[in-house]
């Protein structure tokens, strides 16, 4: 008896659920998260059925979005791991890690907020990227240890909340020589 692998989805099935991903996203950065799953699939060109062929609710679409929009700074983290020195590398992930544009924040924001699940989501998503490099800094006497990752995403939050690019990079130093352990 052979095994056999499964199968790989059809074309119009990924097509159709590139869409909906695609069709949430601009949807919900245009209305707000509260559009209905009909108003959802509508807006991709399919019907609700589909929807449900590809998330289970709403929730699964959220999580499946947020889960999407962190590539870039999947991508910031791996170059961070690479950076030998610990400070920079932490220093890496902190000005870069929130990769999003500023529509892109705020739509990652507020999709975070949709739901318990897709609040803790986030805040896993945002400790997977952080921990690694927090705990290297910290490790090396760099970080202070009374932080913790959650502490520094809400720092990152701030810092890239700033107006302009200039006030952002001011907040980033700022924060990083507070994040910083004193030197005596």
């Amino acid at each position: 008896m052979t095994a056999t692998s499964p199968r790989a989805p059809r074309k119009d099935q990924v097509r159709n659920r590139r869409l909906l991903l695609d069709a949430a996203r601009l949807a919900f950065a245009e209305q707000g998260p509260d559009l209905s799953i009909e108003a959802i699939a509508r807006t991709a060109g399919v019907g609700a059925t589909t929807f449900y062929r590809h998330f289970a609710t709403k929730d699964d679409l959220v999580l499946q979005l947020l889960e999407d929009m962190s590539h870039g700074a999947h991508q910031v983290a791996e170059e961070a791991a690479a950076v030998a020195d610990d400070w920079d590398a932490f220093r890496t992930v902190f000005t870069r890690g929130c990769a999003l544009d500023d529509a892109g924040l705020r739509l990652f924001d507020a999709l975070c907020r949709t739901s318990p699940q897709a609040a803790e989501y986030g805040k896993t998503l945002a400790a997977s990227l952080i921990t690694p490099v927090a705990d290297r800094a910290r490790r090396s006497g760099l970080l202070r240890g009374d932080v913790t990752a959650e502490d520094v995403a809400a720092f990152m939050r701030m810092a890239d909340s700033a107006s302009t690019p200039r006030q952002r990079e001011t907040a980033h130093e700022v924060m990083l020589a507070g994040l910083r352990t004193p030197t005596e």
